[in-house]
């Protein structure tokens, strides 16, 4: 199941990116998965809630837009501030 390991890898690279993006609470992380690329979007997705588990994106949801091509990429992240977050509770 090489889906877990690009879950793993997405997880990686988001949360390396956290400190520059600041207090901010990730809630939808978007790619883009083509039909060539190999990768079933269902075990995708089942992947990455196992891999954000314990991180600091857990919780967040994939979204993942389906295309005829080969790509597997990272599009946009979905942040909130979390200090806003906390207050609203």
């Amino acid at each position: 199941m090489h889906e877990l390991s690009i879950a793993v890898s997405l997880v990686d690279a988001i949360c390396d990116e956290l400190p520059r993006l600041g207090e901010v609470r990730i809630a939808t992380v978007n790619v883009r998965v083509g039909a060539l690329s190999g990768v079933a979007s269902e075990a995708l997705t089942f992947a990455f809630d196992v891999a954000s588990d314990n991180t600091p994106i857990a919780g967040a949801g994939l979204h993942i837009e389906q295309t005829d091509g080969r790509e597997l990429e990272l599009m946009s992240l979905e942040v909130f501030d979390a200090a806003e977050d906390c207050g609203s509770s």
